[in-house]
């Protein structure tokens, strides 16, 4: 991990997507095996490249390995149905459609995957495109969370730190219901951690060292950034070149100094612990 030069604020940096496309995965075992990383989310179903797997023993065991719920691309486990995208996934909510136990049962299958290819549980848990807002979404994590993990720390969403232009982003956040996750996370002591960033503009991959550069000044102690590098930019992937960008910042020099100069100490993830008698909500004032 990168130390800051002076005693300063821990977070997590988090790659979310391993096991997306070979381009993604390599570039995430790579920055894992650096020490740029504290935590990787990995997906089972909408795999494109599941050799990824394989990678795993490469990865230093001081990063966490968590699962990476994914509802909203390709196919479901549990049926081989197509997702919804996350848009038709909100619309459904907002409709009253979605089905817990449909959702819990998804969720349920892609944590066995989880478990057949990794041989343990998830470290922690989080969600493609932070689907896990959405209340019904929400409900049927923590009941497989429940069921299957124990303790096993939840991706917490509030407050959501960006750059300036990332306001949109955190408004969207709060209105989908990232405050009602964090507190439902405190009240059962699974929160993973006490604020969120990684609102950089995926259309934007030239501006990834200016948005780097001001998230680093605002990110509190205690948060967690999520990442999305890859080696090359591949051909329909709609956020590709930024990957690519974000990929070159995070192994660069230049990101370590930026780290240091902004008092970041990059630390090891979230992983399951015992449980505690209350849940903490004082990041919520």
């Amino acid at each position: 991990m990168i130390p800051s030069s002076t005693p300063g604020r821990a977070v997590v940096l988090c790659a979310d997507d391993f096991a997306l496309s070979e381009s993604v995965s390599l570039a995430i075992a790579e920055l894992a095996c650096g020490g740029r990383l504290g935590a990787v989310s990995a997906m089972t179903a909408g795999a494109g490249w599941p050799r990824a797997w394989s990678l795993l023993p490469e990865i230093p065991d001081r990063v966490s390995v968590g699962l990476h719920v994914n509802l909203v691309e390709g196919r479901a486990l549990s049926d081989a149905k197509p997702f919804p995208s996350a848009a038709n996934l909100a619309a459904l909510e907002l409709c009253g459609r979605l089905r817990r136990d449909e959702l819990a049962a998804e969720i349920d299958a892609q944590w066995t995957a989880f478990e057949d290819h990794a041989g343990r549980g998830p470290d922690f848990v989080d969600a493609h495109q932070h689907v896990h807002l959405l209340t019904t979404v929400r409900e049927a994590l923590l009941e497989v969370v429940a069921k299957r993990g124990g303790r096993v720390p939840v991706r917490s969403l509030w407050p959501a730190v960006g750059p300036r232009d990332s306001f949109a982003k955190r408004m969207a956040f709060r209105l989908l219901g990232s405050k009602a996750l964090a507190r439902r996370l405190d009240m059962l002591g699974l929160a993973a951690n006490r604020a969120f960033g990684g609102l950089q503009a995926f259309d934007a991959p030239q501006a990834v060292q200016r948005d780097w550069a001001a998230l680093l000044g605002v990110l509190p102690d205690n948060a967690l950034v999520a990442c999305h590098p890859a080696r090359t930019a591949e051909p329909g992937d709609p956020i590709g070149p930024f990957r690519l960008a974000e990929y070159r910042w995070l192994g660069s020099q230049d990101f370590t100094a930026a780290s240091r100069a902004a008092g970041i100490d990059w630390v090891a993830g979230p992983r399951a612990r015992p449980a505690s008698p209350t849940g903490t909500s004082a990041h919520l004032a």
